[in-house]
């Protein structure tokens, strides 16, 4: 893990782990083993790799210029931009409910368009019936 530290100023690891500049020497020289915890937080920061203190679920995921980068996306996210999904889901959360709402009421009308399509039928079956009966009643006492 010594190549993590390669170029990278003693003046920078220290900002990071807050480990003192003699330490810090001996952990470039390979005198001293990095500790685990500082090693995981030098992988963040200097190579951006999210799965080295988040875990490998994180694999793929890496940090870099104030974004976060998914294995599945070609361009970074920022943090206004991951809050925006929060809302977005809220928003489709509430959209599709409103759809299923507006589908319960589109198929009421179209059951009452339907029982009123079958009155209608009903009532000019009768007015044919009535003008036919109202002519035999015209020829028959003409």
């Amino acid at each position: 893990m010594i190549d993590l530290l390669f170029g990278v100023g003693i003046e920078e690891i220290e900002k990071i782990t807050g480990e003192n500049q003699i330490t810090i020497k001996e952990w470039k020289e390979g005198t001293k083993q990095i500790p685990e915890p500082a090693l995981r937080l030098l992988k963040l920061f200097l190579s951006g790799d999210a799965s080295a203190l988040l875990g490998d679920e994180w694999n793929g995921y890496r940090f870099s210029n104030g974004l976060i980068f998914v294995p599945e996306w070609r361009n970074g996210f920022a943090p206004h931009e991951i809050r925006a999904f929060f809302w977005k889901c809220q928003q489709v959360s509430s959209l599709k409910s409103e759809i299923e709402l507006l589908k319960t009421e589109l198929e009421r009308r179209n059951k009452e368009i339907d029982a009123l399509e079958i009155k209608a039928d009903f009532y000019k079956r009768q007015v044919v019936l009535e003008s036919r009966f109202g002519m035999i009643l015209e020829r028959s006492f003409s």
